[in-house]
């Protein structure tokens, strides 16, 4: 009698484990046993197979990320550029699977990009360039975006100050 009790437990825990839950703003995909099933699940209640299949949520609603970068400008002074940027998830397969985390990746290229423009500037034309720096995140960072599955929907550089002074720079060939 006694096995038949932890037997309904096992299988009541198992039951319960299958049922996952996918949020208003988020996108469900399922790996069975490391492969991506086709479907994207929508919204609601799904029912998997308990310890074969893995559910990752993907958010789709919109993400506003700020991007401080701190570097130097082309004539050594120590600039500080904050930009922000707004995307959404337009293909959650794709932003899953070509790039670990496509948040983080979109931050990089955009602290790549900064750097790169700020080292092809002064510290005064970097002041006064920010629609320039702009256009440059905007055409460096969208297309890369976009073959993650996501969608660059805006770019705006907030300010660009002097920085703090900090440990000198090491010098540069």
């Amino acid at each position: 009698m006694a096995w038949l009790v932890a037997m309904g437990l096992v299988v009541l825990l198992a039951a319960a484990a299958s049922v996952k839950r996918v949020g208003q703003n988020e996108r469900g995909l399922v790996f069975r046993t490391g492969r991506l099933r086709e479907r994207v699940l929508r919204p609601g209640a799904v029912v998997l197979v308990p310890f074969v299949d893995r559910l990752e949520r993907v958010d789709v609603s919109e993400t506003v990320v700020e991007v401080p970068f701190t570097g130097p400008a082309m004539d050594g002074r120590r600039a500080r550029v904050e930009a922000v940027l707004t995307f959404w998830v337009v293909d959650p397969v794709v932003a899953t699977t070509a790039v670990q985390n496509h948040r983080t990746a979109i931050c990089q290229l955009a602290l790549v990009v900064m750097r790169t423009e700020a080292e092809q500037r002064t510290f005064g034309e970097l002041t006064t360039a920010r629609e320039e720096l702009r256009r440059a995140l905007l055409r460096e960072v969208a297309p890369a975006a976009a073959g993650w599955g996501v969608r660059l929907d805006r770019v705006e550089v907030r300010s660009v100050t002097a920085a703090e002074p900090s440990a000198p720079e090491p010098n540069r060939p």
